[in-house]
């Protein structure tokens, strides 16, 4: 554009002085007939039009560029998740660090004056798309990642894509719906009651737009955990109960509402099975979705069992698939930060992640003990016959206690209840 500016420029000039001689030429002639006169007049309204024209004609093209979505991250269909290139780049040790380093990049991509295109700004929404996996370790009992912060990244967000649908509107349904789709991510977040919110605007949200695996994978994702915490809602009147607390609770619910659970249950499963179909090969993803899987279809057996249906472990493969691929990531990780930062204590996120990983093989151990059934490992082999030992593993001592995420305490001590009850 720069390059169509000078020579914009050049000719501007050209003219100038070519008038400009012209009328020299005319104001020093002795014979100024009428007919020199015109010709005179003619070749610069001639010249004049040639510079609005060109100024038109590069204004249109400018237009085009700016307009243009060819080539942006949102329309290809083989985009794949990469958390792991997240988890590398924000390699701060401490959560105020990470926070801020999180949050300073996000607001960075949209703080650029000058325009951009509908590509350029289709990549930074996907951006922060990407990231969107990493906010859950930031917002805890509505701490960090700054509210005001978020909600200001938002609005800058949404004016820059109502900038560029004064442009190109009917380029912009994918980005509007992409800027709802984070919008919700955020808002979901936040929720701690079904009772003090209105339905969420997840479920305005029109799913089938996405084309980008990744904003398909969050989107199913989010949409199972929204219908995950509606059936523990109608079993518990709370959105995040144990899993000893479920099973406490579904045995007190009525017929009705062990139905309407089953249903939101089965829905979940449902979704999160549609966004590990766009996994591709990134492990925690797949970490993430196994698990949500494994709790869903855990919730719809002890459901159906409570019926008197006889039912399958559905849900022990896939929990185990999502510790071999939590074990995996976290080991990938820790090589990584080892061979860069030698000697250097694991990061705020690596340490989330292997809370995540415990948090995975705590609630398979509850589980199994609120089945009756051997503890197996992550390959389905018998680990401990008699759970009672559990407390005196290895594994169970190495646990942080309080964990830092506040993602394993609960069931560390629902397993601890488990023990006693049974003894």
């Amino acid at each position: 554009m720069r390059k169509r500016k000078l020579r914009l420029n050049i000719i501007a000039v050209a003219i100038v002085i070519i008038c400009s001689a012209i009328l020299g030429t005319m104001m020093n002639a002795e014979d100024n007939s009428n007919e020199l006169m015109i010709a005179v007049v003619s070749l610069g309204v001639a010249l004049i039009a040639l510079y609005i024209s060109l100024r038109t004609f590069y204004s249109i093209d400018e237009v085009n560029a700016i307009s243009r979505m060819d080539g942006n991250v949102m329309e290809n269909p083989r985009y794949q998740p990469n958390i792991l290139r997240a988890v590398f780049r924000f390699s701060q040790i401490g959560f105020t660090e990470t926070s801020e380093a999180l949050m300073s990049y996000m607001e960075q991509l949209f703080s650029d004056k000058s325009k951009q295109s509908g590509a350029h700004l289709a990549d930074d929404v996907q951006e922060i798309a990407d990231l969107l996996v990493l906010i859950p370790y930031f917002i805890k009992d509505n701490s960090a990642v700054q509210q005001d912060r978020v909600s200001a990244l938002l609005a800058t967000i949404r004016h820059k894509v109502d900038d560029f649908k004064e442009i190109s509107d009917g380029s912009c349904k994918l980005l509007e719906e992409t800027v709802c789709l984070i919008d919700s991510v955020f808002a979901y977040q936040r929720m701690n009651d079904f009772r003090k919110y209105a339905p969420p605007k997840l479920l305005e949200i029109r799913g089938s737009i996405f084309i980008n695996p990744v904003t398909r994978v969050l989107y199913y994702d989010y949409l199972g955990l929204y219908f995950l915490r509606r059936a523990f809602f109608v079993i518990s009147g709370i959105i995040s109960p144990t899993i000893r607390e479920t099973a406490i609770c579904i045995q007190k619910c009525t017929e009705e509402e062990k139905s309407m659970a089953l249903v939101y249950s089965s829905k979940a499963s449902e979704s999160f099975k549609r966004a590990n179909e766009n996994i591709g090969d990134d492990m925690i993803w797949e970490g993430y979705l196994c698990f949500n899987i494994a709790r869903a279809e855990y919730l719809n057996q002890s459901l159906k069992e409570s019926f008197g249906e006889s039912t399958e472990n559905v849900w022990e493969p896939y929990i185990d698939k999502s510790i071999r691929s939590w074990m995996t990531s976290n080991k990938i990780v820790a090589e990584h930060f080892s061979s860069k930062y030698p000697n250097r204590e694991p990061s705020w996120l690596q340490r989330s992640f292997k809370s995540e990983e415990d948090f995975v093989r705590l609630s398979k151990i509850v589980m199994q003990i609120l089945k009756q059934q051997p503890l197996t490992d992550y390959n389905g082999n018998v680990w401990l016959q008699n759970f009672d030992e559990v407390a005196e593993t290895s594994f169970f001592k190495n646990i942080p206690q309080p964990d830092p995420q506040k993602l394993t305490d609960r069931l560390i001590a629902d397993i601890i209840e488990l023990i006693k009850s049974n003894k």
